[in-house]
């Protein structure tokens, strides 16, 4: 009888191990597909916002939380402060498709209002908008 009982424990025991290989296999697999979709850094994406949007009240808020970089002047430099011919140029703000400022404009814009943004390169921005544009633009685009 104790033999018949230690054959049955160790049966289950063979059949636990068995079995343990096959769900290690399954939970790469799973990770796989909760992964989140890499971020577009040149995005900020209405999703972003509604994780953010009760913490923060305008469109700079939203910027300098979610993506700073946007903010950073990019572009030549001089090495004689206070001449403004060659200052680096700051990202000029684009609302809905028209021109809306400079970068502190998004103070004006309500998070609310706001379903994404989007960085453009000063090369990108200068081709598209002028070369006013040459620190970049930051495109707003709001619900209608």
């Amino acid at each position: 009888m104790a033999r018949l009982a230690a054959l049955l424990v160790l049966t289950a025991l063979t059949a636990s191990v068995a079995a343990a290989p096959a769900v290690a296999q399954d939970q790469p697999e799973k990770a796989k597909q909760e992964k989140k979709p890499k971020r577009n850094p040149d995005v900020i994406t209405m999703d972003e916002i509604d994780d953010v949007r009760n913490q923060v009240s305008n469109g700079m808020e939203i910027v300098q939380r979610l993506r700073p970089t946007f903010l950073r002047t990019r572009g030549a430099t001089t090495m004689m402060s206070g001449s403004s011919a060659n200052a680096t140029p700051r990202p000029r703000v684009v609302l809905d498709g028209s021109p809306h400022g400079d970068v502190e404009t998004l103070r004006q814009i309500s998070a609310i209002s706001i379903m994404e943004i989007r960085y453009l390169s000063g090369t990108n921005a200068s081709t598209k908008y002028g070369t006013d544009y040459g620190g970049g633009a930051i495109l707003v685009t709001t619900r209608r």
